[in-house]
């Protein structure tokens, strides 16, 4: 049974039609769906869907780009709902220079709040690490001499050597979105260095399609097309990625 490991299926025009999503994405063999909230609102919400629907399961955090727009309680509040039984991870923290680079102190100091939760109650955290991948990595270094953590670093888009910093902390894993599809990529010969003992599948739903569905509303069911990337880059049987990646999400998300 496949995993999406990220799919932000809480948007109002996705909740209209969640039940076929998920049909959808049961037919394609991915039978569990983790949804990582960016803010409270989002935590809570996801959280009731999880009890909604049984292949959904929650990463409850605090999103970077959200950290200017969040009150100082709300992480505490996040931590207090992290005990339920869906919850299988922190996040979605991490760093975001790309839209906002004036509260960049502020994101840290969250991401390594997040970091340390997520290390006291040995759940895994879920990095977004857009035009952040070297900051990133570094805090994660640095808190994890005090404050062991998995970490997954989603949608990786970084270079040969990032990937290698990355793989550098113990238990991380990484996982590509549907944009290695496009024929612009630049990732092959990241994808083809990582070993797929670290890797883990994902779609970032509804953004990134990969193709044939670019253009359109990216969905769990389209992740079996990344993969099928993945696995003809890599050059090993589809069946084998699969089979590997499916097990890589049950031990890092204890699933």
């Amino acid at each position: 049974m496949l995993t999406d490991t990220h799919a932000h299926l809480y948007y109002p025009d996705i909740l209209d039609s969640l039940p076929e999503i998920l049909r959808r994405a049961e037919e394609a063999g991915i039978g569990r769906v983790i949804v990582p909230a960016v803010n409270l609102e989002t935590s809570l919400k996801i959280l009731d869907l999880s009890k909604e629907y049984e292949q959904i399961y929650c990463a409850l955090g605090l999103h970077p780009c959200d950290v200017s727009k969040s009150n100082p309680n709300e992480i505490n509040e996040i931590e207090k709902l992290l005990s339920h039984k869906k919850v299988v991870a922190v996040g979605e923290t991490g760093l975001d220079y790309y839209w906002d680079t004036s509260n960049i102190e502020q994101q840290k100091d969250l991401f390594r709040k997040q970091i340390r939760i997520a290390s006291k109650l040995k759940l895994p955290v879920i990095v977004h690490t857009r035009d952040s991948t070297d900051d990133a990595i570094t805090l994660m270094k640095e808190e994890y001499e005090q404050y062991p953590v998995r970490a997954h670093f989603h949608c990786f888009s970084g270079t040969l050597a990032q990937l290698s910093e990355c793989l550098s902390i113990p238990d991380s894993h990484i996982s590509f979105c549907g944009n290695i599809t496009y024929k612009k990529s630049l990732l092959d010969e990241v994808i083809s260095a990582a070993p797929i003992d670290r890797l883990l599948s994902e779609t970032d739903s509804p953004f990134l399609p990969p193709m044939p569905y670019r253009g359109k509303k990216n969905e769990p069911s389209f992740m079996i097309k990344t993969l099928e990337k993945i696995s003809n880059v890599k050059g090993i049987p589809e069946s084998e990625l699969l089979n590997v990646v499916s097990k890589n999400a049950e031990k890092f998300f204890a699933l």
